[in-house]
């Protein structure tokens, strides 16, 4: 006599297909796929197997320039990312797809809500169709508390970037920052380029107008101060550096972020 199959919520389901049934009745928009946009300190993306952005958390456009996930669909990472960071991004991805295992626990660069290169833990796993072909994946990158210990280069460069935001307000260089970790300049620009797709020069130059921005908008110092808290010599250097990142003066990003916040 032949076995049948059982019917939805007959106890004999197996929770694999149960849990297929369950995910293909729920309308898109449901709340099981808002919950991924409230996960504490954590970003989600979904890609297709060409690397494109089929979804991404509602934390995530902001990081990259743009006002809504749906700008970002059909884009891929070499479209938002530098090109350094974009390949070691592909490396995973593609290994998670091409062999369906997923990758856990970790230790990647992205950028932070400043725009700045980060370390945080990653978790990229593979989806399948029907078939149980892969046909995507679906990737989490959750903030690292301050404090936790990072193995190396992550580790190393975690010291350097460390060294780099505490001390915006005098003069930085390279090779000082290269003896932190008994390396060479040379050495520690290729490092630094390859793990966060910038050169230790730009990320300074980075840092100090995140954190000018910061006090531009959450203090009510001078100009003046703020451009000798992160390292420039007067508020005329300031301000030229500083409208070319951003195209607005110090005084024009101000009030732009007091009208958003109602003040």
């Amino acid at each position: 006599m032949s076995r049948r199959s059982p019917r939805p919520g007959d106890p004999r389901e197996s929770g694999v297909e149960s849990f297929e049934r369950f995910v293909e009745a729920l309308a898109p928009g449901s709340q099981f796929h808002v919950a991924l946009n409230h996960l504490a300190d954590t970003r989600v993306v979904v890609k297709d197997r060409r690397g494109r952005f089929l979804w991404v958390s509602d934390n995530v456009p902001a990081r990259h320039g743009y006002a809504s996930g749906r700008e970002m669909l059909g884009l891929t990472d070499v479209d938002i990312n530098p090109k350094e960071l974009a390949a070691v991004y592909g490396q995973d991805d593609t290994s998670v797809l091409r062999t369906g295992r997923p990758i856990l626990g970790k230790t990647e660069i992205a950028f932070d809500e400043a725009g700045l290169p980060a370390w945080f833990l990653v978790n990229k796993l593979p989806l399948r169709d029907r078939r149980r072909r892969v046909v995507g994946l679906i990737a989490t990158i959750q903030d690292i508390p301050e404090g936790r210990t990072l193995p190396s280069p992550g580790g190393e460069l975690r010291t350097v970037i460390d060294a780099i935001r505490s001390q915006l307000d005098r003069p930085l260089r390279i090779g000082d920052l290269a003896s932190l970790i008994h390396v060479s300049a040379r050495q520690l620009e290729r490092r630094f380029l390859q793990a966060t797709g910038l050169t230790p020069s730009r990320y300074i130059a980075r840092c100090r107008i995140a954190e000018a921005c910061r006090r531009l908008r959450d203090t009510d110092e001078p100009v003046g101060r703020i451009a000798v808290a992160v390292g420039f010599y007067d508020q005329s250097a300031f301000t030229k550096v500083f409208r070319r990142q951003l195209g607005l003066t110090p005084l024009q990003f101000r009030r732009s972020r007091s009208r958003s916040s109602g003040a």
